[in-house]
């Protein structure tokens, strides 16, 4: 049977021959039929199968073309199947046929039936990614065409046809590294224990490997965690490299370090890889491990502060406000306080919060707030007064004081974690004077009846100016002589001994000088002690206020005198 071209493109020829012998002769003899001209009808197929490598290795993805062409006069349907090799995985939604995508579409179950006509080409493209190195380091891969067509007469004829084989060879000497985290879900101040495996799966060794894991925004390595093999390695560091040295075939090394969290939010986690570098056949080789993403669970907690008025004078009141938010997706249990500072006390039965006032609570003690949820907002109030008078004035005339805020909340794997936060300073401007006086007498030894001088200055070292008059100017028994030098002058009738000195008005940050003599009793003997009372009055808010203070004390001996 031969092919011949023609019209009809394919011809069949036959011809029979008898082979036959006379009796007159003994040669054989041969008689040839007609020949006999068939039209030959039916596609032709020729299956070409490829890769785009011959060499390839773990992890390496793989891209093969298959090509079908039709040499025949008929056009065909075929389905195409090939069975991928067990150590290899289909990288999905990678199938093309001529160009165009067939989503959803795997070889291996076989894919979509195609017509192809006469002289037509059908390329197939897919890819593979290889997971294991198989055995003999050969990939071996084969498809199949299965096609049918119909006769001129309406039979169905179905015939099958095969690929080449494709083979690609394969280098053991790849290595893989894993990464993993001890757990998934951590908190500013955990320590995560991080591990690290470099295996080698081939059959040829690797030599100078060398592991390095960047330490992601977050986190900070704790020195000397870091264990190879179950021994301890203080002076390596992830960041800096961890040599391994050469790794044979099938061993594996692990190992392991700690960070701890110092950062990080509850919408972005924290990301390692770990990236091995080695020498396989001269040539160096970089692995990238998977990705190992911790959540940051860290609640969003917010406590503001406020007080009005933001100044007052000594027996004042002031209202606290405290604003507990929770802007984020986690829930905590909460509990408040707030300690006065010193010259303050809090007003019972004037804590309340969302409008609510909740006798007997303190916030001194504590309160509780019971569960904040998420995007939760807590409006809090209360009261507290100044003493109504007090020696001890505040630094910088300034009662500052803060709030705290203490919380748990539980994490996705079980664990509580407590935190507490400081609100804002809330201060409030103390505005009252502050007089102060000092005295001096001289000479401080004299005779019975002698006479004596005070000096005495008067100060206002506070913030509002006060009207300030002296009381309790002379010991028991003594009279005045007169004024000797000083800023203010009195007007004291002769013989007279005032009981008061009128100082004045004294402004913020000023002070009065006076001078006076007097003439102790000429019965007084012994140790005479006096101290000044400094008497004031001020305005505050439109009202009068009134306060004292007392000088230090002085002494004068008073010796027996002799006629």
């Amino acid at each position: 049977m031969s092919q011949t071209s023609g019209p009809l493109t394919h011809w069949l020829q036959n011809q029979s021959l008898v082979r036959f012998s006379s009796g007159t002769t003994e040669l054989e003899q041969v008689a040839y039929s007609n020949t006999v001209i068939t039209p030959w009808v039916g596609p032709r197929l020729e299956v070409k199968k490829q890769c785009n490598l011959a060499v390839a290795t773990l992890g390496q993805s793989l891209t093969y073309l298959i090509e079908i062409i039709n040499t025949g006069n008929i056009t065909a349907t075929v389905r195409v199947v090939d069975s991928l090799s067990a150590e290899t995985a289909l990288l999905p939604n990678s199938v093309l046929r001529d160009g165009s995508p067939l989503p959803g579409i795997s070889p291996e179950r076989g894919l979509p039936p195609a017509e192809i006509a006469p002289g037509a080409t059908l390329r197939y493209h897919f890819q593979v990614v290889v997971l294991r190195i198989p055995t003999g380091l050969k990939l071996l891969n084969q498809a199949q065409v299965n096609y049918e067509f119909k006769t001129s007469e309406g039979r169905t004829v179905s015939g099958v046809e095969r690929s080449n084989t494709v083979e690609v060879s394969m280098v053991s000497s790849r290595l893989e590294v894993s990464l993993q985290a001890d757990r998934g879900q951590t908190f500013a101040g955990d320590i995560i224990l991080y591990t690290v495996v470099v295996s080698n799966p081939g059959f040829m060794a690797a030599t100078r490997a060398q592991v390095t894991i960047a330490l992601p925004q977050g986190v900070v390595f704790i020195p000397a965690s870091v264990v190879v093999n179950e021994m301890f390695a203080p002076q390596v560091t992830p960041d800096s490299g961890i040599e391994l040295g050469d790794i044979e075939p099938g061993s594996s090394i692990r190992i392991q370090y700690r960070v701890q969290v110092v950062g990080g939010s509850d919408t972005h986690g924290i990301s390692s890889i770990a990236v091995l570098k080695y020498i396989s056949a001269g040539k160096q080789e970089t692995v990238y491990s998977n990705e190992v993403t911790l959540d940051v669970v860290q609640p969003r907690i917010a406590v503001v502060k406020s007080v009005i008025p933001a100044t007052a004078t000594w027996g004042d009141i002031v209202r606290y406000h405290i604003t507990v938010s929770n802007e984020s997706s986690y829930a905590v249990d909460a509990t408040l306080s707030d300690v006065m500072p010193t010259g303050m006390t809090f007003v019972e039965g004037s804590l309340g919060w969302n409008g609510v006032k909740r006798p007997g609570s303190n916030l001194i003690r504590g309160v509780n707030l019971g569960t904040l949820t998420a995007r939760a907002v807590l409006n809090i109030q209360f009261e507290a007064k100044l003493a109504e008078r007090d020696e001890t004035v505040p630094d910088h005339f300034r009662y500052v004081n803060h709030a705290r805020l203490m919380y748990t909340f539980r994490l996705p794997d079980s664990r509580t974690v407590q935190r507490m936060i400081t609100s804002n300073e809330a201060v409030v401007e103390l505005k009252t004077p502050v007089i102060q006086a000092y005295v001096q007498v001289l000479p401080t030894l004299v005779e019975q009846g002698g006479t004596v001088t005070f000096q005495v200055r008067v100060m206002n070292t506070g913030n509002l100016p006060a009207r300030v008059q002296l009381g309790e100017i002379l010991p028991k028994g003594a009279k005045w002589l007169g004024q000797a030098t000083g800023q203010i002058q009195w007007s004291i009738p002769e013989y007279s001994t005032p009981r008061y000195l009128h100082v004045g008005e004294l402004e913020p940050g000023t002070e009065r000088n006076i001078s006076y003599v007097a003439q102790l009793s000429s019965e007084q003997t012994g140790t005479l002690q006096g101290a000044l009372t400094a008497m004031y009055t001020y305005e505050w808010n439109g009202h009068k206020r009134a306060g004292e203070s007392r000088s230090n004390e002085y002494s004068i001996i008073v010796e027996y005198g002799e006629e």
